[in-house]
């Protein structure tokens, strides 16, 4: 068990939230990381690492002067140096002699929204957006070109730039992930520049059953068919930046898609995995790194597998991005249509094929299913000075001013409690011990 004595505290993005729990309860955990410096020089980290790739050869010897090279890029929802890795393999490149015009850079959006031209400079540079062919994904696109199917059969179809390429690049991150177990590898071909019609069949089908959970790779079927589509799709090379707690880079991973994204998934679970002796009566999280609206509900997943069920969870969050209304009201009437029964009607109706929201995004519908199966499951109280409260009863939460006043209520129903405490909600692996793994 924990020092009684412990220094609590949650990360949020500007500051550091301190509070006390009260003497009745038993701290089993905190899961605090010891910080380091940010690294000083990411452009030099990245192109060493392209000299050495991992089971690959080096990129002056696979990609050619007279080559079309597509670069997929991951978008601003990730907050990885992107911009710099992006530069240290434009300059690999220029090495290679290979000359802008034979570049094109895809933002792989896969539903997300597009990004305007100022915020492309503003992502990923004027210089570079001046030089380089930049593009936006479109998932509804025309002119998709089919590189295999689903499980299922269903066609899978992918950015016409990137399918015509002679040589695929993919830059992205590593960190734990709800459902694909962590971030990064093939993610950057499927869904980042694939069809919408596939992007949400496999989403619905995987998502919140079985093996496709935090953490886990092997036996992941929403992975397994992940790794399986970018192979399909002749990805080349990926460089990855393995991300710490504070969604910094710790260090790049590149080479073969599947290869080094597994080495850089070893070295995530290295650095980012922290035990637990048992699941908490109470769990104090933060949304830590997230903060827009639908991803903060993304914590929920490493906090519902350290909590016992029926138990309360605190999140505290910021809220830099509202909720859209149609979210709001949606999570309010299925709650209301399904009450008592929430957990199975979520995954009913994804094995149907069908969205909980008929209009919205596959991203739109797992943080609703999370948010829904979150409050199925336990009491969840959340804390925000940006978040508003209407919002949040409307949902099925309920609200707290601060730590303080969530604490006092989460006493309501646990006057004695085992708490586990994360200060960074977003980027921990949390690894059960003993009979509580079971």
């Amino acid at each position: 068990m924990v020092d009684p004595m412990t220094e609590l505290f949650l990360r949020l993005h500007d500051r550091r939230v301190h509070f006390h729990i009260p003497p009745q309860w038993r701290l089993l955990s905190f899961a605090e990381f010891t910080d380091r410096p940010e690294p000083a020089d990411v452009v030099g980290m990245v192109r060493r690492a392209l000299k050495k790739p991992i089971d690959h050869p080096p990129l002056s010897e696979a990609a050619g002067s007279s080559d079309k090279i597509a670069i997929v890029i991951e978008d601003p929802s990730r907050s990885s140096p992107k911009q710099l890795v992006l530069r240290a393999l434009l300059l690999e490149l220029a090495e290679a002699d290979v000359p802008p015009d034979h570049v094109i850079i895809v933002i792989g959006l896969g539903t997300h929204r597009r990004l305007d031209r100022e915020e492309m400079r503003r992502v990923y540079g004027d210089d570079l957006v001046d030089t380089y062919e930049f593009v936006n994904h479109d998932c509804r696109a025309q002119d998709l070109v089919p590189i295999g199917a689903l499980r299922s059969g269903t066609t899978v179809a992918i950015n016409r730039r990137v399918a015509e390429a002679d040589f695929k690049i993919g830059i992205g991150s590593i960190f734990p992930h709800p459902m694909n177990g962590f971030g990064g590898g093939g993610k950057i071909i499927f869904p980042a520049v694939a069809n919408f019609e596939a992007i949400l069949e496999h989403h619905l089908t995987y998502s919140f059953r079985g093996d496709s959970k935090i953490g886990r790779l092997e036996g992941n079927p929403f992975y397994e068919e992940i790794r399986d589509l970018a192979t399909a799709a002749g990805l080349d090379l990926v460089i990855n930046s393995v991300l710490d707690h504070n969604d910094r880079l710790y260090q790049p991973v590149c080479g073969a898609p599947v290869q080094a994204h597994v080495a850089g998934v070893a070295m995530s679970r290295q650095i980012l995995s922290m035990p637990f002796p048992a699941r908490s009566d109470v769990t104090i999280i933060s949304s830590f790194p997230y903060s827009e609206g639908t991803q903060i509900m993304k914590p929920l997943a490493p906090a519902t597998e350290i909590t016992r069920p029926e138990g309360v969870i605190i999140l505290a969050c910021d809220y830099s991005v509202p909720l859209a209304e149609d979210y709001v009201s949606g999570c309010k009437a299925f709650r209301t249509a399904h009450a008592g029964r929430i957990r199975p009607a979520v995954l009913e109706r994804f094995g149907r094929g069908e969205r909980i929201l008929a209009n919205g995004s596959p991203e739109f519908n797992m943080s609703l299913a999370q948010a829904l199966l979150g409050q199925h499951d336990f009491r969840i109280i959340v804390v925000s000075q940006d978040m508003p409260r209407r919002t949040v009863e409307r949902i099925g939460f309920a609200f707290a001013d601060d730590i303080e006043q969530a604490i006092a209520m989460a006493q309501e129903d646990y006057p004695v409690a085992r708490v586990n405490v994360v200060p960074s909600g977003g980027v921990i692996l949390p690894v059960l011990s003993g009979a509580a793994a079971e």
